[in-house]
């Protein structure tokens, strides 16, 4: 009876480590480049997991504020951050002449490299530059 319950604790330790790991995996984002357009910060990240570098980007709006974030706390190129990001590509639009995203009366235009992706995100995770 100890050895089932045994087995059956361990199946159960492994099985929520691996769901856990899926989870935190998926929003694992490496900094590729950051830029910036008139008050709006412009982030290029791609999934930390992904096989081919710089072929899969997307690009994080966030707006420029003044705020005073720790210098451990600064978003910089090549790190990894964990992002919860929010698309702000128009819902039920399916257009192929869609210059861009208008974000914080800015219109972000899309890249013409068609490794990023065509769509703007947001995150809560930042405060301009800072990471939250």
């Amino acid at each position: 009876m100890k050895k089932i319950m045994l087995i059956v604790a361990i199946s159960f330790i492994l099985y929520s480590c691996g769901i856990k790991s899926k989870v935190a995996e998926g929003n694992n984002y490496r900094i590729v480049r950051i830029d910036s357009i008139e008050n709006v910060y412009l982030i290029y990240a791609e999934k930390k997991d992904v096989n081919i570098k710089n072929t899969d980007i997307i690009k994080i709006a966030s707006i420029k504020t003044k705020t005073n974030c720790k210098s451990n706390k600064i978003v910089t190129v090549a790190n990894n951050y964990s992002f919860i990001l929010t698309s702000l590509y128009p819902k039920n639009l399916v257009s192929h002449h869609l210059i861009g995203i208008t974000y914080n009366e800015v219109l972000i235009p899309f890249d013409k490299d068609y490794n990023v992706k065509k769509d703007l995100f947001i995150t809560n995770n930042l405060n301009g530059l800072c990471y939250k």
